[in-house]
């Protein structure tokens, strides 16, 4: 009997362990190597969700600041941000916040936004030639406002008339608490792709899609075998998720 107890808690702890060490896919380093690489794949994810949420469909994507270096990601933390300019030369920041403060992000969110506008520029040059810069921003927390997975802003005066029908600054958050709502609401063989994606980076579920049929996520997953096989940025990615 003894034997057996002793066997029984050792499987538990190993089973602990194996959940322990499990990446979450909306880990940020996992993140910026799913869609931030050039390789087909991360062009073709993160075109996706580009079109799901902007309703663009960009035929070609450049990443902007494509470099994970594991020797700079051991020295500091970063905000892993895609950068991201498509054939027409729109520009989109895309990133995953899991450690979400309010004022401060909220902040930031603007100062990286006003930043990919002017960068546009440069001295001289024509403020016509500017063209609209897309932020679309993960969030691991509910909005107080809103029931909405997708969550679009612009600037709007007291009577809720937008200021410009082609303002310049696109903010799109994805509150992805809210897919497990969704999920409840209407089933989760009814989830559109990008649905499923929100569904994955929420909870971390790899059983419940096992059979999807969607390219989207099938491609994050095979995206995911091949993070782990980046021994040094799966360490690092690891080490940043059990602070």
């Amino acid at each position: 009997m003894k034997n057996m107890l002793t066997k029984d808690v050792t499987e538990n702890k190993d089973m602990k362990v194996e959940v322990q060490e499990r990446l979450k896919y909306d880990n940020d380093i996992f993140f910026k190597f799913a869609l931030g690489t050039e390789d087909e794949d991360a062009a073709y994810i993160r075109n996706t969700i580009i079109e799901r949420v902007t309703g663009i469909h960009p035929n070609e994507s450049t990443v902007l600041n494509p470099n994970l270096d594991p020797a700079i990601l051991k020295k500091k933390k970063m905000v892993l941000d895609i950068r991201v300019k498509d054939s027409e030369g729109r520009e989109y920041g895309i990133e995953m916040q899991t450690t979400y403060s309010k004022q401060s992000e909220l902040k930031r969110f603007e100062l990286y936004g006003a930043r990919m506008l002017s960068n546009q520029l440069d001295n001289g040059e024509r403020y016509y030639d500017l063209l609209p810069v897309y932020q679309i921003i993960f969030l691991d927390s509910y909005a107080k406002h809103t029931k909405k997975l997708i969550d679009a802003y612009q600037m709007r005066n007291e009577e809720g008339e937008v200021e410009s029908k082609r303002s310049l600054m696109k903010r799109i958050y994805i509150y992805l608490p809210e897919i497990d709502a969704i999920v409840k609401r209407k089933g989760f063989e009814k989830l559109n792709d990008f649905e499923q994606l929100c569904y994955l980076f929420k909870n971390n579920d790899e059983d419940g899609i096992l059979k999807t049929e969607e390219r989207l996520v099938k491609k994050v997953m095979e995206k995911y075998r091949k993070f782990q096989d980046a021994e040094d940025l799966w360490s690092i990615a690891m080490a940043t998720q059990i602070q």
